[in-house]
């Protein structure tokens, strides 16, 4: 695929420059509809610098937890024959070399949340400003996957080959995703636009994305490497308890109050 370019002589990650793309996109996202409310620049920036800090945490965070069974085959040679702090360390960096979204997303929304507590921000519209440019980072991020050839896809007649080595056509399950998420991106837009559902648009993307992305990881050629229990992936059971939690919100805690 294309995982670098030559910028001015000098190689740069198409990954790594997408990613930083979509997260530009969200902040100017999230600063034009963040004049709705009255939202500061410094809000914005630093309230997304503090978010970024939870999504690099919780992405690698549970990849490191989703490889806890790697990690442990990688250390067992060396519980028989001695090992040092710093093979340990070796060890879990390995284990931990990868990301997921879904750990970036849960923490990150935790953390802007937290930011929301001390700057004594309403959380309900800060977070809809935001959450309107999430899939659109998403999206952007995606394409670098594509490029990158990461996050592959079932082996297909009708796709790309992701890894010369391999030399297998792959469906480009990483664009579909990329054309979920903008879908999702315009649909969360037209709401906030029209005022409708406000203060819940980040229920509403949970309960999308979730839906989506259940269906979605069939279509992964990395499947099985993920962690799989009873037939499902991590990220299906994350999608289901992330979709119950954004119904729980959206319509049962309302019937609760009403009663």
């Amino acid at each position: 695929m294309l995982p670098s370019i030559n910028f001015f002589g000098t190689p740069m990650d198409v990954y790594g420059f997408l990613a930083a793309v979509g997260l530009i996109a969200m902040g100017i996202t999230a600063f034009i509809l963040g004049r709705k409310y009255k939202i500061l620049l410094e809000d914005v920036f630093f309230g997304e610098i503090f978010m970024l800090i939870g999504v690099f945490l919780g992405s690698h965070l549970l990849y490191g937890i989703v490889n806890i069974p790697t990690m442990i085959d990688a250390l067992e040679p060396f519980q028989k024959e001695g090992w040092g702090v710093n093979v340990i360390f070796d060890v879990v960096f390995y284990c931990m070399r990868g990301t997921v979204y879904y750990g970036g997303l849960i923490l990150g929304i935790l953390f802007g949340l937290l930011y929301c507590k001390f700057r004594k921000l309403d959380f309900k519209h800060y977070s809809d400003c935001f959450v309107v440019g999430i899939p659109l980072f998403h999206a952007i991020g995606r394409i670098g996957c594509f490029c990158k050839g990461c996050c592959y896809g079932i082996e297909s007649p009708f796709g790309f080959v992701m890894d010369a080595k391999e030399n297998v056509t792959r469906f480009p399950v990483q664009l579909l995703e990329s054309f979920v998420c903008i879908g999702i991106f315009v649909g969360l837009l037209i709401l906030f636009r029209k005022g409708i559902m406000e203060g819940q648009l980040l229920y509403i993307y949970l309960f999308t994305y979730g839906v989506a992305r259940f269906f979605i990881e069939f279509l992964r050629g990395d499947y099985e490497a993920r962690g799989i229990f009873l037939f499902l992936s991590t990220s299906q059971w994350i999608s289901i308890a992330l979709v119950a939690f954004a119904v729980y919100e959206l319509f049962i805690k309302k019937k609760l109050k009403m009663k």
